[in-house]
């Protein structure tokens, strides 16, 4: 008998490699892919923050087997420009050779829209396109499923700040505290979370604080709240002739700066008279 060849015997070790106790995977199954058709993009509620909006549809499944969905990407536009996306979970499955109704809920967030503080100014709303897949899992992998949706935001109405009163509280040879009391008017029907106030000082004239911070109180929707902000600073120099005035019932005050709830933000620029305590 020949003895075999180098080829030979390497195929053999390869076919009983093969054949020693591994079984052979099973090929991946065959699908046709699942459609997702968008029906509406709605929105359910919103915020200082952002907006929920539910986009709603149905995702139909030609295949004889059922298919678990695991979760939905998304991504949104406004006006052609990305403005972030997200991912959500599923445990929604798609019938063998049928139809289910499906409910995604997506969040657009006002920082990630472009020039979202100029918009508010000008517009009362904004369109919006959300893109992206339901991932249908399918022959031990997934199938991303496209779709694509247009809507429109209302946008958030900025709130007003006006200088209520200012006052002298106490006043030294080396410091002065003086008490603005902020009146703050929230005209969405969503309340305002705690927000924040950063500002310069000025009396008669005279500068006397800057790049000064203080938190502002919630508001309730549609509503109005007063803050006070304590304010304390140097009376050595020029201020001390100007907080004289105050004594005297005739310094004028201006505060400049910003106010900010969540992603809502405003200029401020108060003005009112000065009055001692």
């Amino acid at each position: 008998m020949r003895p075999l060849g180098h080829a030979a015997l390497a195929a053999l070790v390869a076919l009983a490699a093969a054949c020693g106790g591994r079984a052979a995977r099973t090929p991946p199954l065959a699908i046709d892919p699942p459609a997702f058709r968008p029906e509406a993009l709605l929105p359910t509620g919103a915020d200082a923050y952002g907006v929920a909006l539910a986009l709603s549809g149905r995702i139909e499944n030609p295949n004889p087997v059922a298919l678990p969905v695991a979760g939905f990407t998304y991504a949104f536009e406004v006006m052609g420009a990305p403005a972030g996306g997200g991912q959500v979970a599923s445990e929604l499955v798609l019938p063998a050779g049928g139809a289910v109704p499906v409910t995604v809920p997506v969040r657009l967030r006002w920082a990630d829209v472009p020039g979202f503080l100029e918009a508010l100014a000008t517009r009362p709303s904004l369109p919006v396109t959300v893109s992206g897949a339901a991932r249908v899992r399918a022959g031990g992998g997934t199938v991303a499923v496209p779709y694509r949706m247009d809507g429109s935001v209302v946008l958030p109405r900025l709130p007003s700040v006006t200088l209520a009163d200012a006052v002298v509280r106490e006043s030294t040879l080396f410091h002065t505290v003086v008490e603005l009391r902020v009146s703050v008017r929230n005209p969405n029907p969503f309340p305002l979370p705690t927000g924040r106030l950063s500002y310069d000082l000025s009396v008669s004239g005279v500068p006397v604080i800057q790049a000064a911070k203080s938190a502002l109180d919630a508001v309730p929707p549609q509503g109005q709240a007063t803050v006070v902000v304590p304010v304390r600073f140097s009376t050595v120099g020029a201020a001390a002739g100007a907080l004289a005035g105050a004594v005297r019932g005739r310094a004028d005050l201006s505060v400049s700066g910003r106010a900010g709830y969540g992603a809502l933000e405003v200029g401020v620029d108060l003005r009112g008279a000065l009055a001692a305590r």
